[in-house]
């Protein structure tokens, strides 16, 4: 009784607040999320029955609100009470530990002011040769499905973007686009599958049960390995930042390089001030390749899927334009490059506008929150943004299942509403890898674009392209393509 006593604000709030029914004693609408993992999508992600935020449901005592209305999100993203990530994130823990993507408030400032010089526009331009490299050898490496059947393209894509961020965050090569066996990936790939798990199976979420599980030692088992593999690359910079302490060349793998690395840059400025220990250094390396690599993974993958089922040739003749040839004359592609692939990067953000990698984001509100037009999130709400639903809503975009780049004209952009489109979230806890994450998609993209054309056998509509989700977006059926080289 005291309990409820104690709660009755946030009921009452709560309450006001439109929603889903019937609420249930203690299990509140958790009923209404059992079974498939697209009911699970259509109801949170994006709440089809729905066209006006908020929504309330209640998963057990927990009062969770789904925002998509740019003004409340607005409200969300740029309040200091909802620096704090959902307990949700709890069970990435494991793995990432607190790094910058999940560390409490107190810890994440702190960090956050450490991290920011790391992606400085010139340290960012020193990752270009590594992001040339594997896109070149992704060319090479697709040269075996020219004129093929359909394939699906994913995977290999996933393989290139993890071999840049390993490469730009550690300074090693984990060699997953030629090594179809690679451990490391199987790892990875294992893992990120038990969090998209857990993350589906509410009771999941508490330790105490899932230890039970079996899938319980599978987790445990590639997190040390995962694990060992960063600290065995920790120790050797450890190392050779303790050899040549006194020198002032920039340490790198072979000590011989001058392209920097996130891991050497943190290194390095946790020298200067504050310190972080090996455990904090893994968080964020971890971090960074958890996060960086499927978000990039997942944009290009759809953009290439854009690409087939609606042919244009704007972003080639840009790129012909650009580089003077209409064969890949194997030029690397240059940072200056990059600002004139002004169509290309017009495609790469109405493709995120319509399959946002991260299709909902997590706040927890620490206090009383007005999002406007009469509603209050109480102190203990989980504050749900629907990144996917204020994408696609017609409140706010004209006509918004067709595909049309040319809706990011500078001149169409500020006529929107600034919080209308937050494929990267946005506020002080927004990504602080944007920049990183556009220079390494145009890159791939642009380099595979000048060698190939990519094709679908049947055209498919936005509306018929079912999508599901546990921390990222995907389709039900594997994204597949045809390739032909271009001529």
């Amino acid at each position: 009784m005291i309990y409820h006593y104690n709660r009755l604000d946030l009921y009452k709030a709560g309450y006001k607040i439109p929603g889903l029914w019937p609420v249930l004693p203690i299990i509140g609408n958790a009923h209404l999320f059992f079974g498939s993992v697209d009911k699970f999508i259509s109801r949170i992600i994006l709440l089809d029955e729905f066209e006006f935020s908020p929504i309330r449901f209640w998963l057990g005592n927990k009062l969770c609100v789904v925002l998509f209305d740019p003004d409340q999100m607005k409200a969300v993203f740029r309040s200091p009470k909802t620096i704090e990530k959902d307990g949700l994130y709890k069970i990435l823990h494991p793995f990432i530990g607190t790094g910058l993507l999940t560390a409490p408030a107190n810890k994440w400032k702190i960090r956050r002011k450490l991290i920011v010089p790391a992606f400085h526009p010139k340290i960012l331009e020193s990752f270009v040769g590594v992001m040339n490299e594997q896109s070149n050898i992704l060319v090479k490496i697709l040269e075996s499905q020219i004129n093929k059947d359909e394939f699906e393209l994913f995977p290999y894509i996933s393989r290139c973007t993890l071999n840049i961020i390993c490469e730009t965050a550690m300074g090693v090569s984990v060699n997953v686009q030629t090594s179809r066996d690679s451990t490391y990936v199987q790892a990875l790939n294992r893992l990120k599958a038990i969090f998209a798990h857990r993350m589906l199976k509410i009771w999941l979420h508490f330790d105490i049960i899932f230890n039970l599980t079996k899938l319980s030692k599978v987790h445990k088992d590639c997190i040390n390995f995962l694990h060992n593999h960063t600290n065995n690359v920790i120790e050797k910079k450890r190392k050779l930042f303790s050899e040549i302490k006194n020198s002032e060349d920039d340490v790198t793998q072979t000590g011989g390089s001058k392209r920097k690395i996130y891991l050497d840059l943190l290194m390095e400025m946790s020298n200067e001030g504050s310190k972080l220990t090996n455990e904090d250094l893994r968080d964020e390396v971890t971090t960074l390749i958890t996060a960086a690599n499927d978000t990039t993974a997942i944009a290009n993958t759809f953009f290439i899927y854009m690409l087939a089922n609606f042919p244009d040739e704007k972003c080639y003749e840009e790129l012909v334009e650009i580089f003077g040839t209409k064969t890949n004359d194997k030029k690397e592609i240059e940072i200056k490059d990059l600002n004139r692939m002004k169509y290309l990067d017009r495609v790469i953000k109405e493709t995120m506008r319509l399959f946002p990698p991260v299709p909902v984001l997590i706040r927890e509100v620490s206090d009383d929150l007005d999002i406007g037009g009469g509603y209050t999130l109480p102190k203990g709400t989980a504050a749900i943004l629907s990144v996917s639903k204020l994408h696609r809503s017609a409140n706010f975009w004209e006509d918004p299942l067709r595909f049309n780049p040319d809706r990011f004209l500078a001149e169409q952009v500020a006529l929107r509403h600034p919080f209308a489109y937050v494929p990267f979230s946005a506020g002080p806890r927004g990504c602080i890898g944007w920049k990183y994450g556009m220079m390494s998609m145009k890159i791939l993209l642009a380099t595979l674009i000048r060698n190939y054309v990519f094709i679908k056998d049947k055209h498919v509509s936005i509306e018929d392209i079912k999508v599901n989700a546990d921390i990222f977006i995907k389709t039900f059926e594997p994204i597949s393509v045809k390739i032909k080289l271009r001529q």
